[in-house]
């Protein structure tokens, strides 16, 4: 199957977006939003995975985490040893000794949960020496990569036993609700949160029309996405 193009041009505009807002904030100051299109884009991607297996097992979910894993963490791991490297050369000896902090929450994917307990706010440490400020996002879609198999089985299940009940659709609205309710700090760095966006993302895959031969739903099987896209 060939690369899905469309994913990779979506994937191109976040790019172009965040890149774009870093550069120069003021004549891009909605770039951030790229973000956002991430956490979209990966809702619908974890939904292609978990959607084609037939049943969801503790072998499925191991599995899933083990792809995850290979696919994160040891190119994850490099960026950080070189960071560790060259930090101590180019920061005052003060900024050093906070990133040896920040370097641990950043290690656990947790600098979203950091940022939050330390009353930080993102957009002013752009202009900081935090290097680390940036791994808020993946601590979030680490996070939600944890929970979304259980999430699917639930909306499964729940299903089978209650035929007009939605849960995902639920669970949406309620993490919506959580991001209006709370504050600017907990709003943009909690998954609870995000989780809207990711799912917003799963929805798109369950009721989007068949597109060039391929059904939609459960029943899509990209097994060349899978290997190659996620």
């Amino acid at each position: 199957m060939t690369k899905r193009y469309d994913i990779q041009g979506i994937r191109g505009l976040a790019i172009a977006g965040v890149l774009a807002f870093h550069l120069n904030d003021v004549a891009f100051p909605a770039g951030f939003i790229g973000v956002d299109m991430f956490f979209v884009l990966s809702g619908y991607l974890m939904a292609v995975i978990l959607a084609k297996e037939p049943h969801l097992d503790m072998t499925v979910f191991r599995q899933f985490y083990v792809r995850r894993f290979k696919r994160i963490v040891p190119l994850y791991a490099i960026l950080i040893a070189t960071l560790t490297i060259i930090v101590p050369f180019i920061l005052l000896r003060r900024d050093v000794l906070k990133y040896c902090e920040d370097v641990v929450w950043a290690s656990a994917f947790a600098t979203n949960i950091q940022t939050v307990l330390e009353k930080r706010d993102y957009f002013s440490e752009l202009y900081d020496s935090n290097v680390l400020t940036h791994m808020w996002s993946l601590g979030v879609e680490i996070q939600y990569y944890l929970i979304v198999p259980f999430i699917i089985l639930a909306q499964r299940k729940l299903s089978l036993k209650y035929k007009s009940f939605k849960f995902i659709p639920l669970l949406l609205i309620s993490s919506l609700t959580f991001q209006l309710l709370s504050s600017p700090l907990l709003a943009f760095n909690l998954l609870p949160s995000r989780v809207w966006q990711f799912l917003a993302g799963a929805l798109s895959h369950e009721y989007s029309p068949p597109s060039n031969g391929f059904p939609s739903g459960s029943n899509v099987i990209y097994e060349k996405l899978r290997t190659d896209e996620v």
